[in-house]
């Protein structure tokens, strides 16, 4: 071996290229500092690859760039040995070199030919430059995204803190409701329980008179207080009906004045009127108007201290007709004057409270009003400051005839007596599932010499109405077992035909509009909310057995 490679360095049998030929000096050192030069270049080359690949991992087709390494080197080396031969004439290691060069150089030649395909397959790179750009564009709308989600999704932690809040807030006004709905029905009905007892121990006439009209009036409370229950239901269901014609306003305030002066008189408070003579009719339902004034100073007294004042005035301002009611009464506080008129809600709802209510009146103030068309507005300035509820309605456009002009009738109107037809002679049959309904029902109608009997279940009408074939039928609805409607159906369909006959009216304590029609398609002629007023009750008995117009 060590044969071998001294041969390749024996220069014996060669001349140096000085001597081969005729070269001048200038020709020679041409040809040696070209090829040192390309021998620099070459080298440095594949040394700046071998850099790269050794440093770049991830390059494709790694062996090709190794080749490119051996072969640019070899060639350099090769130029090299052209210049080192000039004085010492190694052709033999030469010819090594040149073959060494020609094996890395077929070999760089057959590995790219084998991955030529596989690079014309890879994108241009324009075509690189465009996925790069719809890269960059699909991670930038990605982001876009991203940020809007983040941005609805704050929104919606927003939204749920503030329904969750509003949820709280409306359980809380939930569960104060119910208490003050449990005190206000429990307090006169303590009342009507206290007197009632005192009355069956005896006493005096003084003492009779005295209980019965605290009954009477903590009745009426109560009576109040389910019917402003009822008012916001029917308010709530949209089931309000509106006997709609011409109503004059003037003489809707009065009769709620009428109304309310009792318990003015009782704290010495002034009620002053200041009216418009020019105020034109508004067109509406005066029982409902005559609510809505009659909530507004009913308020306006509970609030207003003892010799205080509350003032109404009623003016045309325009198309409209307006009313506004004003007191020196305890204000409302700024923070609550934007939710006066809601439901269930009261400045003070504190079990230390100076004023009872449920907190409907003015919520049904500002649904009624709105139903006719009008605007209502509470204005103060604060505690100790007094408030004002300004009431707008529009005025008709059309007049009418001044007969057409209707209002509600004032209380002592209502008291006027009424001439009821005689019942002597008439078989009524009463049922009604409570003992002390039943009897007051059946004293009433006694009074008027009707023949009365008396049932406490639908079973036992029908046994009753078998044996007695009366000739009014008046029955509650909500009973255990089988209730009104029940007992209507059956009636209607007794075999004899004498069932469909008989006249019939419902008295019942479901007043809802939706009742009133069941209780139609039932069977019954007429329909009476409890509590009823007692010549009610009479005038319908006697319009269903035909004892009226005489």
């Amino acid at each position: 071996m060590y044969d071998f490679i001294s041969r390749l360095f024996d220069p014996s049998g060669y001349n140096p290229r000085w001597i081969c030929g005729s070269w001048t000096n200038g020709e020679g050192w041409l040809h040696i500092v070209s090829d040192v030069a390309i021998f620099g270049a070459y080298t440095a080359i594949p040394c700046v690859l071998a850099y790269f690949i050794l440093r770049k991992r991830d390059l494709p087709f790694p062996r090709i760039l190794w080749l490119f390494v051996a072969f640019i080197f070899a060639c350099g080396f090769g130029h090299l040995l052209e210049a080192v031969i000039f004085w010492h004439p190694i052709y033999r290691f030469a010819g090594v070199i040149k073959l060494t060069t020609a094996v890395v150089s077929w070999a760089t030649v057959i590995a790219l030919v084998q991955i030529v395909p596989q690079v014309l397959h890879f994108p241009g790179l324009a075509r690189l430059n465009k996925e790069l750009r719809g890269e960059i564009e699909e991670r930038t709308r990605a982001e876009n995204a991203l940020r809007q989600s983040e941005v609805k999704l704050a929104e919606l932690l927003a939204s749920e803190r503030a329904a969750r809040g509003e949820a709280e807030r409306a359980n809380r006004i939930k569960d104060e409701f119910l208490s003050t709905v449990s005190h206000e029905l429990r307090t006169p009905l303590s009342a009507i329980l206290g007197y009632a007892q005192l009355l069956l121990r005896g006493g005096t006439e003084g003492e009779l008179s005295e209980g019965l009209t605290v009954i009477e009036r903590n009745a009426k409370v109560q009576a109040q207080i389910i019917e402003d229950l009822l008012d916001m239901s029917r308010i709530i269901s949209g089931k309000v009906r509106l006997d709609v014609k011409p109503v004059d306003l003037l003489q809707v305030v009065e009769s709620a004045i009428a109304t309310v002066r009792p318990a003015a008189d009782a704290k010495e408070i002034r009620v002053q009127t200041v009216f418009d003579p020019t105020a034109a009719p508004v067109l509406g339902d005066g029982a409902r108007l005559e609510q809505v004034v009659w909530n507004l100073l009913t308020n306006a007294v509970k609030f207003t201290p003892k010799e205080g004042r509350v003032q109404i005035v009623v003016q045309r301002i325009g198309s409209h007709c307006e009313l506004s009611v004003s007191d020196t009464g305890q204000g409302i506080r700024p923070d609550f004057l934007p939710f006066v008129f809601d439901r269930f809600r009261q400045a003070d709802s504190a079990t230390t409270r100076r004023h009872g209510g449920l907190g409907l009146g003015l919520s049904i103030v500002k649904q009624l009003v709105e139903l006719h068309g009008g605007t209502v507005e509470a204005k103060s300035s604060g505690d100790g400051e007094g408030a004002t509820f300004v009431v707008r309605l529009p005025i008709q456009i059309v007049h009418a005839s001044g007969d057409s002009l209707t209002g509600q009738l004032s209380s002592q109107e209502h008291m006027t007596p009424i001439n009821t037809p005689s019942l002597q002679g008439v078989k009524i049959l009463i049922v009604d599932d409570e003992p002390d309904a039943r009897e007051l029902l059946r004293r009433l109608l006694v009074e008027q010499d009707a023949e009365v009997f008396v049932a406490a279940s639908a079973d036992e009408a029908l046994v009753l109405f078998k044996q007695q074939r009366p000739d009014v039928l008046v029955s509650d609805i909500g009973m255990p077992d089988k209730d009104g409607y029940d007992l209507m159906r059956a009636v209607r369909a007794m075999a004899d035909g004498e069932g469909g006959k008989i006249p019939a009216a419902a008295l019942t304590a479901m007043a809802r509009s939706e009742d009133r029609m069941r209780a139609m398609l039932a069977g019954y002629q007429s329909h009476l909310t409890k509590p009823v007023d007692p010549m009610e009750l009479l005038a319908v008995v006697a319009s269903l057995v035909g004892r009226t117009g005489k």
